[in-house]
């Protein structure tokens, strides 16, 4: 049996062995009028509760080392660490019985967040997913940039180039493009024109042909050609791309054979959209050629056509007069010639 000695000049309650358990039907009271109470082992303290104007001070008393809080089974909830740091594990930190399951780095994005609490509060009831905020991971925009979205009504004097980028929404995506593309789109420019022409003229005998050779690209005085341009082959004009296209063809005619009068000088324009079968799309008619030597007139006519299929959609060009007569043709000017603009898309 364990010997229990009360050793009244050193202030101590002294056991020589075993563990010594206070047993009281009633409270165990410890009453320290220091403010201290120590726990220590072998001599060494190590934690001191410490009244300091009625606040309960818990203080290690060996350096370096932390509180540790455990659950039975030994699993650390909580450390109050040396470095005056409160660690909490993960999972292990709830507000009203709800995990938080935001790890550090999520929860130090609010750091320097200068939003007022009514601000914030704006949030309350907000039912997007995780998934859903994630979208704005990354998200560089500057709250000006934002509110541009929000009906903002100021005006700006900023000019606008062709590189210039344009917000659209394609089809509940928004996409970026460019100044360059919706002009295009929205017909702000010729995206194809060119100017062919005739390059040799000739005596002609009465009835209609097609204009099959001498053919070229205007290319003399300010020439203006945009976009890939067309392309020929013995009369026959091949697109570069598909849309609404206006095609305006011109025929010189000179009376060069000696007092002959035609009644009826004709430019034709013929269209295909199966590359074989070909039909005329538009005509003009001079009807009026003078009985003299040398004397010019012309005929032009024009028509849309709509290219739906580059390998399919042609066109070709013909004259008809009533009897022998001449065309006109210059390699260096423009006498007998087509011209071709893209208006923009069906």
């Amino acid at each position: 049996m364990a010997n229990i000695e009360l050793d009244g000049l050193n202030k101590k309650i002294k056991v020589d062995s075993g563990d010594l358990t206070l047993d009281v039907p009633g409270d165990i009271v410890l009453d320290a009028d220091g403010g201290d109470i120590t726990f220590a082992d072998g001599g060494t303290n190590l934690l001191k509760i410490t009244n300091s104007s009625s606040d309960v001070v818990f203080q290690p008393q060996v350096d370096t080392k932390d509180i540790v809080f455990k659950q039975y089974d030994g699993t650390v909830v909580a450390t109050v660490e040396d470095n005056a740091t409160f660690n909490v594990p993960t999972g292990k930190l709830a507000i009203n019985g709800t995990a938080i399951t935001s790890t550090a780095a999520e929860l130090n994005i609010l750091d320097g967040v200068t939003a007022t609490a009514a601000e914030l509060n704006l949030i309350d009831g907000v039912t997007a997913t995780t998934a859903e905020l994630n979208i704005l991971d990354g998200v560089t925009a500057t709250a000006a940039e934002i509110n541009l979205i929000d009906g903002g009504t100021a005006r700006g004097t900023t000019a606008i180039a062709d590189g210039d980028g344009v917000l659209i929404n394609d089809a509940g995506t928004m996409r970026m493009t460019n100044v360059t593309t919706l002009k295009t789109y929205i017909g702000g420019g010729l995206s194809e024109t060119e100017t062919w022409r005739v390059t040799t003229g000739a005596n002609v005998s009465a009835g209609s042909a097609f204009f099959t050779s001498n053919w070229e690209q205007d290319d003399t005085y300010g020439a203006v050609d945009v976009g890939t341009g067309m392309t020929e082959s013995s009369g026959v004009f091949s697109f570069p791309s598909t849309g609404i296209y206006e095609i305006n063809f011109t025929v010189g005619f000179i009376n060069d054979n000696g007092g002959n009068q035609a009644k009826y000088l004709v430019s034709e324009i013929h269209l295909t959209t199966d590359n074989s079968s070909y039909n005329k799309a538009a005509e003009a008619i001079n009807s009026n050629a003078p009985e003299a030597s040398s004397i010019y007139s012309f005929a032009t006519t024009s028509c849309l056509f709509d290219v739906t299929n580059t390998t399919n959609d042609k066109a070709k060009f013909a004259y008809n007069v009533q009897q022998n007569f001449a065309y006109t043709g210059n390699t260096n000017y423009n006498a007998t010639f087509v011209t071709f603009k893209r208006l923009g898309d069906t």
